[in-house]
């Protein structure tokens, strides 16, 4: 049977600990107001220089309304007028979702992919933030292939050790231009 000191013991305890908790909720909310709006200012400019890097013709750019497919990975399309549209895709990788930009021309070539944020294996998947790797879409059109080595026309070396990360930001430019493509009815 647990005495009456044992039962204000624990009661004593159980208070404080609730007391610490709830501090630290409070210290967390305020610190989390804080800082949100700082955050969102900074992912909208980082989103504003992936737009201007991978559309670098595009000047002005305007926010298209569209729906996306269900299970689709674009996420906005952004139009630039006659230098074409920059598409916000996020297709899931290894290590989770890549939030990357693809620039599309008027003749529906990839200008450019920039990739926001990703969570890959670094040294591995991680390595699609390289030029080289990104470099490899200018130009191309949709239907591209990953392969492992020797990629020819409408094809791209796979990341070494990576071809999950590789197939997924494929993947995300593929959807990139097929929906411009689909909105522009394939002009």
């Amino acid at each position: 049977m647990i005495e009456k000191k044992d039962k204000l013991e624990i009661l004593r305890v159980g208070l404080i600990l609730f007391a610490i908790t709830a501090v630290a909720a409070f210290v967390l909310a305020f610190v989390n107001s804080v800082t949100e709006p700082v955050i969102a200012a900074n992912n909208q400019k980082k989103q504003e220089a992936a737009m201007k890097s991978v559309l670098p013709e595009g000047t002005k750019f305007e926010n298209v309304e569209f729906t996306p497919d269900e299970g689709a990975s674009v996420s906005e399309i952004y139009s630039a007028g006659d230098a074409g549209a920059v598409v916000m895709v996020k297709p899931k990788g290894y290590g989770g979702e890549i939030s990357m930009a693809v620039g599309i021309d008027r003749s529906y070539k990839v200008t450019g992919v920039e990739i926001i944020s990703q969570s890959e294996t670094a040294g591995l998947g991680a390595n699609c933030t390289n030029d080289s790797f990104k470099e490899q879409f200018k130009g191309k059109t949709e239907n591209i292939e990953v392969v492992k080595n020797g990629a020819k026309e409408n094809q791209i070396d796979a990341i070494s050790s990576a071809t999950i990360t590789s197939k997924a930001v494929t993947k995300g430019v593929n959807e990139a231009v097929a929906t411009v493509k689909e909105m522009r009815g394939g002009e």
